[in-house]
């Protein structure tokens, strides 16, 4: 069957690129018996060139770029100047053999990135519905396939995905499932549907304690939070979120002895952040990555922490990463990008945009991207990114009434240029 490229747009770009199609494919390594990294990279090449197709189709706008638009790519040819000089002329002395993986996994999530420039089909009902089932699918072959993984914390039980998902990696995948189903559940009016968004959003919480990570929560609560303002106003948003919490409260005990007759190590995790303010070492790594950047603050340092606590890594918030990697000069682009991006975000929520639940998905990488994974790694973050501050929304101009019929709907509509 030949799928044109409106048609691929409109059904399957970004679940190919984003959760959902990735997830179910990471299961085939483990079921055949081949290495993962067969699949990972071969998917990366179909990713590309599914990207490369629709960026050609689209040439002819290719430099008509709005100021967000031209920013963003200066953002991303000094951070690739960066890591291709870390990487081929100065290498990092605690990198090993993953620094061309690392320079070529985020060149393309450039490409993929500039892929999602703003195209009405890629929020359509029909991306957001085979998104949804897809990752719902996904997540419950995972509830029943995870792997447990004591590398992260051997005295908790935690568990993967599959042998290519880590624990982290499949909590937030639950939690871009709970996310996706509450937005279904706001916008949708019919009852049915409201039952099976809210059966999703079950499954993506129960992935989130199967996981056993505690950041999902962490991200899910703020996004959630934003969210519900930015919808339905502070007064009914908040008044929402406290009725929420009570509730929660109310049944902690229940909750507590649910998630331990799964043996999930979760409730014990969040308890001990609470009471003992467990940080997992990211406060001295932070403190390390301050003082690398003090020392080279106009043009940055590695894109990996070089010395001291963390050598190696990352800094585990975006913020601290891309002032280190490429200093004031590439983060203060960031930062601009970043605040405009909130804005935004919050203006096409409050609109009832169509976007919104590839909003949420965006506030829910970038959340994430404060306290865990790396900014050079995140493919996600830098599509979301672009995809937000590409969407031309420059006038509002229908307050239509929430239809009857099962169509997502929206008030406002986007004018495109």
């Amino acid at each position: 069957m030949k799928i044109s490229l409106e048609g691929y747009k409109t059904n399957y770009h970004f679940s190919v690129n984003l959760y959902s199609i990735f997830l179910i494919v990471t299961f085939v390594p483990d079921i055949v018996g081949i290495d993962n990294s067969i699949v990972k990279y071969l998917f990366w090449v179909v990713r590309l060139a599914l990207a490369l197709w629709i960026i050609y189709s689209d040439r002819r706008s290719a430099f008509r770029l709005s100021l967000f638009e031209f920013l963003y790519v200066i953002l991303a040819l000094i951070y690739t100047i960066n890591l291709f000089i870390d990487v081929f002329l100065d290498p990092i002395p605690t990198l090993k053999n993953s620094g061309t993986t690392d320079f070529i996994g985020f060149f393309i999530g450039i490409i993929l990135a500039l892929s999602f420039r703003y195209d009405p089909a890629f929020h359509s009902e029909k991306s957001f519905l085979f998104f949804w089932i897809s990752l719902t699918f996904g997540l419950i072959v995972a509830y029943f396939l995870a792997v447990e993984n004591v590398k992260f914390d051997v005295s908790n039980v935690r568990y993967d995905a599959n042998s290519t998902i880590n624990t982290i990696m499949y909590g937030q995948t639950g939690c871009a499932l709970a996310l996706t189903s509450l937005f279904g559940f706001v916008h949708y009016r019919k009852v049915s549907l409201k039952i099976l968004f809210t059966i999703t959003f079950v499954i993506g919480m129960l992935s989130i304690a199967k996981a056993g990570s505690r950041s999902p929560v962490v991200v899910l609560a703020l996004v959630s939070i934003f969210y519900m303002i930015a919808r339905l106003g502070k007064v009914k948003g908040l008044l929402i979120l406290f009725t929420a919490v009570g509730l929660l409260l109310v049944n902690i005990k229940a909750i507590v002895g649910l998630l331990t007759s799964m043996g999930s190590s979760l409730a014990v995790r969040l308890t001990s952040m609470i009471q003992d303010k467990e940080t997992s070492g990211r406060d001295v790594i932070y403190a390390n990555a301050l003082s690398i950047i003090e020392e080279s603050p106009i043009f940055g340092s590695y894109y990996l922490i070089p010395s001291g606590i963390g050598a190696g890594g990352y800094p585990h918030n975006y913020f601290l990463e891309v002032f280190m990697t490429t200093g004031f000069l590439g983060g203060t682009i960031f930062l601009a990008l970043v605040i405009y991006s909130l804005f935004k975000s919050y203006s096409l929520i409050k609109s009832q945009h169509f976007s919104s639940w590839i909003v949420v998905l965006y506030l829910q990488i970038l959340v994430y991207g404060m306290f865990s994974t790396g900014l050079y790694t995140s493919q996600d973050f830098w599509i979301l990114l672009f995809f937000t501050g590409s969407l031309k929304a420059s006038s509002v101009i229908s307050t239509d009434k929430l239809p009857k019929s099962k169509r997502l709907p929206f008030r406002s509509r986007v004018l495109t240029q």
